[in-house]
């Protein structure tokens, strides 16, 4: 177990949203483990956080938005949505 896999394994896991989502329902750390060996990737949980929090810092240091700060600005409306109804309130005053 080596920090270079847990960095491989969150490169992989960047492209990869098949495995991303196959990890990320495990039910514990122990299932994430055993998931991630399965797929070649023999890490521990400790190196895991580890290279997480050093991919977190290293993309804040480069002006990009962690996980965190994108779930706190996701959301708002459907431009699909709004336009939709702005067309049927014209349609009914027509």
């Amino acid at each position: 177990m080596t920090a270079n896999n847990a960095k491989a394994l969150l490169a992989k896991l960047q492209s990869d949203h098949a495995l991303a989502n196959e990890l990320k329902n495990s039910k514990d750390e122990a299932e994430f483990l055993v998931k991630a060996k399965k797929h070649g990737y023999e890490v521990s949980i400790a190196e895991f956080k580890k290279a997480t929090e050093e991919l977190k810092e290293s993309h804040s240091k480069s002006g990009q938005l962690s996980d965190e700060e994108l779930e706190k600005v996701a959301g708002g409306l459907s431009l699909v949505g709004v336009d939709y109804a702005f067309t049927a309130v014209q349609t009914t005053k027509k």
